[in-house]
């Protein structure tokens, strides 16, 4: 059985890929400070990827087939107050990754983000040159032409929102809502932000098709259908059987908040069709996570 090391293990792309990992692969997850929310009976170990030799000890011992380098500093607000920090982890760690499985020739898959463009047309597609207008994007981005430089026959997936089950370490924004309507919370959502919803076991199923396919380069990980914030909540509050529910719709110039965020992020996703990965319309996702995400009936207050 071929060895996976996982990045970030204790995040929520992370934490998925350890539920949802094919059985042919045997998984070894890191994580820094969150132990706790790795998934059930997994294989860890402890990485500060900001430290170039723990790095190195790492995939001396493990001796990894390939990796999946999912974490990052995620947080568009925090990166854009915090740079010096997140830096280091974004950008320095990345390439340093990609330098060591290099030299001993491991397959490397990074995930990257939809952020690394302005978000000012329709469908974008990887010969699109990105266009970061925050701090994460611009740190993605550069972590993009690192990677390229260093190691040409890695393979970065540029994934968009995800949502899906999640661990409390590291809930998704679908988890967050869900919790919020089950104690009447209203939940607020921009309907002039736009984005190609994808589910976590649909990204798992990308990323391991880029694995066994040996695909190198760019490839764009979206849903197949485009929504804007307020009408996926209004999905997926259909989806799960919450008619009471609140959903508050909202404009992002209503909001105020330290990092730009592009209006109209929709990913192509054509050249990863074109080696066997295709993504199921958002509806058919959350009626199988509905299946999987057990709610109590959710009644009116009155």
């Amino acid at each position: 059985m071929k060895t996976v090391l996982v990045t970030g293990a204790s995040g929520f792309l992370g934490w998925n890929v350890s539920r949802y990992c094919p059985p042919d692969w045997r998984i070894v997850g890191t994580y820094h400070l969150h132990r706790d929310g790795l998934f059930p009976k997994s294989e860890y170990v402890q990485l500060d990827l900001t430290d170039k030799n723990q790095i190195w000890r790492v995939l001396k011992n493990v001796k990894p087939d390939a990796v999946f380098h999912l974490a990052a500093c995620s947080s568009t607000n925090y990166c854009e107050e915090n740079p010096d920090e997140t830096y280091p982890v974004n950008v320095t760690a990345t390439a340093n990754l990609a330098e060591m499985c290099a030299d001993r020739h491991v397959c490397l898959v990074f995930t990257s983000s939809e952020q690394v463009f302005d978000g000012s047309r329709d469908y974008y597609s990887e010969t699109d040159l990105p266009d970061p207008r925050n701090e994460y994007g611009k740190q993605k981005s550069e972590a993009e032409a690192r990677i390229m430089t260093i190691y040409p026959e890695a393979a970065i997936a540029r994934i968009s929102v995800l949502y899906g089950p999640s661990s409390q370490v590291a809930p998704g924004f679908l988890q967050e809502w869900l919790d919020a309507w089950q104690k009447f919370f209203p939940v607020t959502a921009f309907h002039d932000e736009f984005r190609t919803f994808l589910s976590s076991a649909s990204a798992v199923e990308g990323l391991f098709t880029l694995l066994n396919q040996g695909a190198s380069g760019i490839f764009h990980l979206g849903g197949a259908n485009p929504f804007s914030r307020y009408d996926f909540a209004l999905l997926a509050r259909d989806i799960f059987q919450l008619p009471v529910a609140p959903i508050e719709s909202r404009s992002q110039r209503e909001v105020e908040m330290p990092a730009y965020r592009p209006p109209r992020l929709l990913l192509n996703n054509a050249k990863i069709a074109g080696i066997g990965f295709r993504p199921r319309h958002a509806r058919d996702e959350l009626q199988n996570l509905a299946k999987e995400i057990l709610l109590p009936p959710l009644f009116s207050e009155n």
